[in-house]
């Protein structure tokens, strides 16, 4: 499989994962194919769950021992299993479980650890999987934004803490590129070689098109933004691609996955139609005749996929400049003020987790930013000191939210 849910695979290195969960991430981290993808998300998942650990030699060596740790009580188990339940297995197949475990462990060890020459490593592995081809990373950092122009014209713009990756020559009957955050891609038309971006949930297919893709690894939910043109949502499955849905000019999706309590949801999803959608030629069906004011569901495995026409400045106004906010609730407002301004804000009430906000802010830096939150809701912020990493390079500022 090629992709694989950010949450399983959190359970997974968590050691909470179902035996389904744990059969799936280790399927995923056996495919050799998308070795950017699956090492930029277990770079996320360390950030996540070792926020607080610095990228020293002693902090490595623990980890390493523990993962070690780890991986000794799989073996054990492994090879307890096959002398208890499967007398039949001999030393070959033996062999096999525990050299499929070793690979396994590998590719964690590698996207834990690599921190030193992580981008230098990164772009050896893709190249030597791609058939000597040569491929180009642009990474956004935090607080900023990018443009690019891609070597067929394509021109576009990547949003803070992205990472887009595209070959240094367009190949084959399809451009493909890589996205891991937010971008913006205004697409050359060429009908014979359509436009592919490949992204940690929903694949989008477009020609000639611009199209606004917000897919972060480390989130539970993607949402496109299809301003003029054409786009097709695709999933990967085990029989190959298939196509969830075409998109028209104007609307939007959000695909949820994962099982956070605060997940994203549709905004204003209680002022809106809800037209409850069965199957894929149900959903080809509808789309076409939507209106605004409507909103499209379809369940698609453990996913939900919503879709409906929207004002697309409130997605795509982040090219300009702007944090547009529209009904967002506050876990999914914090995570974009993160990365617009480079900071942390830590929740130190859950009951922040209930309110939503409609905000649009252009040239307020973050002080003016908190003071208006503050203003307009029972918040309260407080930052802390800076702290310097041990490279000397400042973190980002902590900021805690109370309610008042």
């Amino acid at each position: 499989m090629n992709k694989l849910p950010y949450q399983v695979l959190k359970r997974y290195v968590s050691g909470t994962a179902t035996s389904e969960e744990e059969r799936q991430v280790e399927e995923w981290l056996e495919k050799p194919e998308r070795p950017f993808r699956q090492e930029h998300i277990l770079h996320a998942l360390w950030n996540e769950t070792q926020p607080d650990v610095p990228s020293s030699t002693e902090s490595r060596n623990h980890t390493l021992g523990r993962i070690h740790h780890r991986i000794n009580l799989r073996q054990s188990e492994a090879a307890k299993a096959s002398r208890t339940f499967h007398p039949a297995l001999g030393r070959k197949e033996s062999l096999q479980i525990l050299r499929t475990l070793g690979r396994i462990a590998a590719v964690l060890l590698i996207g834990l650890l690599a921190f030193n020459g992580y981008e230098w490593r990164a772009q050896r592995v893709w190249e030597r999987n791609q058939d000597e081809l040569v491929y180009h990373e642009i990474h956004c950092p935090l607080g900023a934004t990018s443009q690019f122009v891609l070597p067929d014209g394509t021109k576009g713009k990547l949003n803070n803490g992205s990472t887009l990756r595209y070959p240094a020559t367009f190949r084959g009957d399809a451009r493909e590129v890589e996205l891991l955050g937010e971008a913006f891609f205004d697409v050359v038309p060429d009908k014979q070689h359509p436009f592919l971006i490949n992204t940690s949930g929903l694949d989008v297919r477009v020609l000639g098109t611009r199209v606004n893709v917000y897919s972060y690894p480390e989130e539970d939910y993607q949402e496109i933004t299809l301003e003029s043109g054409a786009a097709e949502l695709v999933k990967e499955a085990e029989d190959g691609p298939r196509t969830l849905a075409a998109m028209k000019p104007g609307q939007h999706v959000l695909y949820r996955f994962g099982s956070e309590a605060h997940r994203k949801i549709p905004r204003n999803l209680e002022e809106k139609e809800l037209i409850q959608l069965s199957d894929q030629d149900d959903m080809a069906h509808v789309l076409p005749g939507m209106k605004p004011g409507q909103l499209a569901h379809l369940q698609e495995g453990d996913g939900d996929l919503y879709l409906q026409y929207t004002e697309t400045e409130a997605y795509t106004g982040w090219t300009d400049g702007k944090l547009i906010l529209r009904n967002d609730p506050m876990p999914v407002l914090l995570k974009r003020m993160e990365r617009w301004y480079s900071v942390s804000f830590r929740i130190l009430d859950d009951r922040i987790n209930e309110y939503t906000f409609w905000a649009t802010f252009g040239e307020e830096n973050l002080d003016q930013v908190l003071k208006l939150l503050s203003l307009t809701g029972p918040l309260s912020f407080t930052k802390q000191e800076r702290k310097m990493g041990p490279d000397g390079v400042y973190l980002p500022q902590v900021i805690d939210v109370r309610i008042k």
